[in-house]
């Protein structure tokens, strides 16, 4: 069956890729919206949630650097029974934000869990051992994790199907959990391979509905100075690589 996907252009780094040319495709535009980069004052979440209300609902969600994965926060907003959350991330999201009343790209997880009525279950896959030792004791019954450092696939893949999930899974990608050789991002990134990544997704699949995909972890137009075309091409063909494995494997049960 064939998918769409919605672009969300915040630094135009898509303007650089051409992974989605071919594809049923809507770009919904923020670059003239301001308090967004990293932080998302209450206005611009709110002009930023009532756009994408309103537009076409599709499967697949890219959403630009790992500055704004908060957005995967108001992704979650408009999923209205219980659902698990599965985060391919080098970071957990977790912290508190250091700013109490703006939603931050560091802190959305958190969020989620204090706020969202249907979450049941956060699956961190590929973060960093020492921020998945941080995550405050009162969250770790919600959370299960398999660390960079764990990342034996065989044993992951049982590990999670022993977990016995019962609900739908929306899924979230941050590029960063990647190896450097497979994308490049403007943050530090972990040593996942696209067809480890690959591997978990196809199981997942097998026995989960799925409510969405997202994926971030661009490099920003105003890097390209530090980056070569090259890295923006590696990017285009990995996102390319993600949208045709969720377009293969995928059962979707869009609201």
């Amino acid at each position: 069956m064939k998918r769409s996907m919605t672009i969300l252009n915040f630094d135009n780094a898509y303007k650089h890729q051409d992974f989605y040319v071919k594809e049923p495709y809507e770009w919904i535009d923020f670059t003239a919206l301001s308090g967004t980069d990293g932080y998302c004052d209450e206005e611009s979440l709110n002009i930023i949630r009532a756009r994408l209300k309103k537009a076409k609902k599709t499967e697949v969600h890219y959403i630009d650097s790992g500055n704004y994965h908060y957005i995967t926060y108001l992704y979650l907003e408009q999923i209205h029974k219980p659902f698990v959350l599965v985060l391919f991330d080098h970071h957990t999201d977790m912290q508190p934000s250091m700013f109490a009343e703006l939603l931050s790209c560091g802190s959305w997880v958190k969020k989620v869990l204090d706020e969202n009525p249907y979450i049941k279950k956060v699956v961190l896959i590929g973060a960093k051992e020492e921020l998945i030792e941080q995550i405050p004791e009162e969250y770790r019954e919600m959370i299960v994790s398999f660390g960079e450092n764990s990342m034996d696939m065989e044993q992951s893949i049982e590990l999670f199907s022993k977990e016995g999930f019962l609900y739908p899974v929306y899924i979230s990608i941050d590029k960063d959990v990647l190896d450097e050789k497979e994308a490049k991002t403007n943050w530090d990134q972990g040593s996942l391979s696209f067809a480890e990544l690959k591997t978990i997704y196809e199981h997942i699949c097998l026995n989960h509905k799925i409510l969405g995909v997202d994926i971030c972890g661009e490099i920003r137009e105003f890097e390209s100075l530090y980056q070569s075309d090259r890295e923006f091409e590696k990017n285009s063909e990995v996102n390319k690589e993600i949208f045709e494995m969720v377009e293969n494997d995928a059962e979707f049960l869009l609201e």
